[in-house]
């Protein structure tokens, strides 16, 4: 069975309180198999990090390389880029790429005509390309098991399971569709097919991230057997944010002015992250404190529209927009920051939250999707609901003049994630254990 440690990234309930008492769901052990397995996983993206290697949410990377770390062999199938390589190896991973002409990660900022309709013809294009190459490595490389990754790679991995009758494994970050639009719209079912297909292939077991945004209700309502779902928590690095020191050359070198106040916003800039709520709420802050930068990490397509946004709400000079930060130098621009504030429609529930939490800075989030199972209100943050978006700069201002306040709250958000949370170590053993599970369920002596 899991660690202790391990048993508590296991949410089984929306209530997370209850989770150290709520241990009724069966979970896969992580006892290490007695052989090497080799296993093959399937990937619908061109790279595993958002903003460039060693920068953005690091899921997807660690996913992969949680493999080669508990001795098994894993072979990634994967889009190139037009002249990429065909095979390397990557951090004791062996890629095969496979050349396509488009990228398969979808690219917000279009009409959404143009959006649903490119969506729908690369999900064409991903099975004419992927399907034939995955049978094919597959044959060549005859594995133990199959890993399907996202709403792209987990139906492959399926088809691909099923031809070659190997246990599969299929890992899903998160989910980006709204429930309750989708139990209401078959329009709108239509619309999230190729998610909703992706939760529905056929597996041994379901790995859902548990970021807030219902994908145990997804599966639930899916009708996908609960026993072979396993709601995790993500792994955080623990130490490196726990123990970041405070150094002001961390936010002066992206620009902030010596002596000022930091309020810092962690995402990839993408419309669902509404950054622009936060700057929106940004003159009513500077018309009292002068003294405050609203510093913006991160990068995506809607960054060249909240520059513009800032530059006409007449604050430019006080938004900096760092870019990508390495992974590595994040601890400190928390650690030298004053609030963390993450304003997003679907879910706030996300890594920038967790490590924000675990630096002790005082969090401001609003509360969308379940974001309130992650953040008690003002006991380890400060929830706004939808409606009381308006109350923004107020609360930035509060917790900016009351600092013992804001130290609290903090102490508290530590507290709380340094408990609650898994270590990458942790996490990356129970993924791994899954899959060694589902080889040891098809054995003649599985259990």
């Amino acid at each position: 069975m899991l660690p202790p440690a391990m048993r508590r990234a296991i949410l089984t309930k929306h209530d997370i309180h209850d989770l150290l008492s709520n241990r009724s769901q069966p979970v896969p052990d992580t006892s290490q198999e007695d052989r090497r397995l080799t296993v093959l996983a399937i990937y619908g993206w061109r790279e595993f990090w958002s903003m460039g290697e060693g920068r953005g949410v690091p899921s997807f990377f660690l996913s992969v390389t949680s493999f080669p770390k508990h001795g098994h062999d894993l072979h990634v199938l994967m889009p190139g880029y037009p002249g990429s390589r065909r095979r390397e190896d990557y951090h004791g991973v062996t890629l095969h790429r496979f050349r396509s002409a488009v990228d398969f990660m979808p690219e917000p900022g279009r009409s959404r005509l143009l959006h649903y309709a490119r969506l729908l013809l690369t999900y064409v294009y991903w099975f004419v390309r992927a399907l034939p190459a995955g049978l094919a490595l597959a044959r060549r490389i005859r594995p133990d098991a199959l890993f399907g990754m996202g709403e792209l790679g987990a139906p492959t991995a399926s088809i691909v399971s099923r031809l070659r009758r190997l246990p599969c494994v299929t890992r899903f970050f998160g989910i980006a569709l709204d429930i309750d639009d989708i139990l209401r719209s078959p329009f709108k079912r239509l619309l999230r097919c190729r998610e909703i297909a992706a939760m529905k292939a056929p597996s041994d077991y379901r790995i859902v991230h548990n970021d807030g945004s219902g994908g145990d209700e997804l599966a639930a309502m899916l009708g996908v057997d609960a026993s072979r779902v396993m709601f995790f928590l993500d792994g955080v690095s623990k130490d490196k944010f726990i123990t970041a020191r405070r150094d002001r050359s961390a936010v002066i070198n992206l620009g902030v002015p010596d002596g000022n106040r930091v309020v810092l916003s962690v995402s990839r800039l993408h419309e669902q992250k509404r950054i622009d709520r936060l700057i929106r709420a940004a003159p009513a802050v500077l018309a009292e404190r002068s003294d405050v930068t609203f510093l913006v990490v991160g990068e995506g397509d809607e960054q060249e529209r909240l520059e513009a946004l800032a530059i006409e709400l007449g604050i430019g000079d006080s938004v900096i927009f760092a870019g990508a930060v390495s992974h590595d130098d994040l601890p400190t621009v928390y650690a030298s920051s004053d609030l963390f504030v993450v304003v997003g429609d679907r879910t706030n529930a996300s890594h920038p939250l967790y490590e924000s939490m675990l630096s002790a800075l005082p969090v401001v989030a609003l509360d969308t999707g379940r974001t309130a199972d992650f953040i008690q209100s003002n006991q380890t943050g400060v929830l706004l609901s939808p409606e009381d978006l308006s109350n923004l700069p107020r609360v930035i201002l509060d917790l900016l003049t009351d600092e013992a306040r804001a130290r609290s709250l903090g102490d508290a958000a530590r507290a709380w994630a340094s408990e609650m949370f898994p270590t990458i170590e942790e996490r990356q053993a129970m993924e791994v254990g899954v899959v060694e599970r589902a080889v040891r369920d098809r054995s003649p002596q599985g259990n």
